[in-house]
C-alpha cells in the first residue's frame, strides 16, 4: 500500500454541517427565513445543486436564478470556513492521517467541493496531504489522485463516505473503504460506521486481501 486517497466530509470532518450552514445564511439572506433542522439530513451528501432543488422546492421558488445562487452560497460557504478551527477536525482523523504518514503511505484528498485546501489548513493538517485533486465532472478523482501520487491505483486505497466515491474507487481499482452507512456503501471492500473504526492494520491487511484477489 503505497497511496491512500480521502474525502473530508466524515473522514477529516463534518463539511455537510457546514454546507448546511452556508444554506442556512443563503434562506435567510434571499428569502427572509431560515432552514429547519430536519432539512440538514435532506441536504447532506449531496451536491449543490441537488441541494438547492430540495430548498427551492421548500420555498415553492420556480423562477429563481440557480447560477447567481449558487455562486452565492459557495461565497457564504467559504465564509463559513474561515471561521472554522481544529477543534472541528474529528480527533481520530489525525491518528489515521499519523498512522498512513508514519508507514511512508502517500496522501491525497477528492477534493469534492474545491475548498479542501483551505479547510485542511484550517484544521492544520494540510501538511500531511501531497496532493489536492478536484477533478472535472467527467474525470474520475481516484484515478487522477493516484496519477498525482504517482502510485499505481492498485497500490491504493480510497476512503469516502457516499456511494458514489465508493463507485469511483472500484471503477479504478483502487481498495474501497466506506465510513457511514452500510447499505448505501455495500459495494466497498471493507465499512465501518464512523472514522474512530478504521484503524491503521485493518486497512493495511483489507488492501493485502484484495491484492492477493487481483
Amino acid at each position: 500500500m503505497k497511496g491512500a486517497i480521502l474525502s473530508l466530509n466524515k473522514i477529516i470532518l463534518d463539511t455537510d454541517k457546514l454546507q448546511f450552514q452556508a444554506w442556512r445564511e443563503l434562506a435567510m439572506y434571499e428569502f427572509g427565513m431560515g432552514l429547519p433542522g430536519k432539512m440538514a439530513s435532506q441536504v447532506a451528501g449531496l451536491d449543490r445543486h441537488q441541494a438547492l432543488a430540495i430548498i427551492l422546492k421548500h420555498f415553492n421558488q420556480t423562477d429563481a436564478n440557480e447560477d447567481e445562487l449558487l455562486n452565492e452560497q459557495y461565497e457564504m460557504y467559504s465564509k463559513v470556513i474561515n471561521g472554522i478551527g481544529e477543534e472541528q477536525l474529528y480527533p481520530n482523523a489525525k491518528r489515521l492521517l499519523n498512522n498512513f504518514y508514519d508507514h511512508y503511505v502517500d496522501i491525497a484528498v477528492n477534493d469534492v467541493d474545491g475548498h479542501a485546501k483551505e479547510i485542511l489548513q484550517k484544521l492544520k493538517v494540510d501538511d500531511f496531504f501531497d496532493a489536492f485533486v478536484s477533478p472535472l465532472d467527467d474525470e474520475n478523482p481516484y484515478l487522477k489522485a493516484s496519477q498525482e501520487l504517482n502510485v499505481q491505483p492498485a497500490a491504493c486505497v480510497g476512503i469516502g463516505s457516499n456511494a458514489k466515491q465508493i463507485e469511483q474507487m472500484n471503477a479504478t481499482n483502487v481498495i474501497s473503504i466506506g465510513v457511514g452507512n452500510a447499505d448505501e456503501l455495500k459495494a466497498a471492500k471493507y465499512q465501518v460506521s464512523q472514522i474512530g473504526d478504521l484503524k491503521y492494520p485493518m486497512i493495511r491487511k483489507v488492501w493485502e486481501d484484495n491484492e492477493l484477489d487481483e
